[in-house]
């Protein structure tokens, strides 16, 4: 074709589409989605056409239409089950993440038309659930009363996994927080404290590390690789300390109750402390840096309504404790990137 001074020249490409071994049109669906997890939480073909109440045909027959559509082979067959390959794995990380975006769509819109209603999941450090959980759940019942709220509590390390696995939308952790997928928004600063017996010979002020091991009754902390233990050890170090540690446990909230039973003294936040507790005492300490609490999402994932309203709540809960916990308050830009 010549093209004439002034004028345009316009291509009419003709556009194939792709077709599977039926004969199809390929196209992917939802349906082809769900498929796939279906096989992936079930095992099998057969299991899976169970699952969606249909037959094995239409569930092998949804499987080619979207290998077709992409051009790779997502599934191989064995003795044992359908096993996903490489890009099947990549497929089914992309479609638990579209359930989860459409399960999100749907609450907003329930909420959105009056409704208040949505899921909300939620993980926390068990030093500060004790302060954070009840009193959100009390905050969300009065403003949303609609939202189904599920609490994870648990070590920071397992938080993490569970946000950016997808199973939770958001969690208080402590930092540091080494990790690129995740959107990280400090929240507080909170002092460690010594946690002696009740008897034990300190004085009232601030007293070094090296006064509880003084103490010779051995240190009740989390394991290693616990951030809390982590700092600890820190700190530790920086005074050339060797900590004896008697007794290493999970769950944080229970090294108060051990520490009151005689099994040692202890470092934890002051909040982990129950002020109720009878059998010990806090004294604050000098040389040990305060621990640092951050709220994390994963940056691929957009909070539904329903979690952008546990955030909020969480903040405030945050920003109203009391001056001995100094809240970190974001700078524009960084809240930005965080909500991004």
């Amino acid at each position: 074709m010549v093209q004439q001074p002034g004028q345009s020249v316009q291509l009419s490409v003709p556009i194939i589409p792709i077709t599977d071994s039926d004969a199809t049109v390929g196209r992917m669906e939802l349906r082809h989605l769900d498929t796939m997890l279906a096989i992936a939480e079930e095992g099998s073909f057969t299991a899976a056409a169970d699952a969606l109440a249909t037959v094995q045909s239409n569930v092998s027959q949804q499987v080619r239409q979207l290998e077709a559509e992409l051009g790779a082979q997502l599934l191989t067959r064995t003795r044992h089950g359908a096993i996903p390959t490489e890009c099947g794995e990549r497929v089914l990380d992309r479609a638990r993440r579209v359930r989860r975006e459409l399960e999100a769509l749907r609450a907003d819109l329930s909420m959105l038309q009056g409704l208040e209603a949505g899921d909300a999941s939620f993980g926390i450090v068990g030093t500060a659930s004790r302060w954070v959980v009840p009193r959100l759940v009390a905050v969300l019942r009065g403003r949303a009363p609609g939202i189904r709220l599920r609490v994870n509590e648990g070590a920071s390390e397992r938080l993490v996994s569970e946000v950016l696995s997808g199973e939770l939308a958001q969690a208080v952790v402590t930092e540091p927080v080494q990790e690129r997928r995740l959107a990280i928004e400090t929240l507080l600063d909170e002092a460690l404290v010594g946690v002696v017996p009740e008897d034990a010979p300190l004085p009232d002020g601030p007293v070094p590390l090296d006064a509880l091991l003084a103490l010779g009754l051995g240190f009740v902390l989390p394991p290693a690789g616990n951030p809390l233990r982590t700092e600890v050890d820190h700190a530790a170090a920086a005074r050339d300390l060797h900590l004896p540690v008697v007794v290493e446990v999970e769950g944080i909230r229970l090294v108060s109750d051990l520490v009151a039973a005689g099994a040692g003294c202890s470092v934890l936040p002051e909040t982990a402390v129950p002020t109720e507790l009878h059998g010990v005492r806090t004294v604050e300490l000098t040389g040990v840096p305060p621990r640092r609490l951050a709220l994390i999402s994963a940056r691929d994932s957009a909070l539904s309504l329903a979690d952008r309203a546990v955030r909020e709540c969480v903040r405030g809960l945050v920003a109203e404790r009391p001056v001995a916990i100094n809240p970190v308050v974001p700078s524009p830009d960084a809240l930005a990137r965080t909500l991004r």
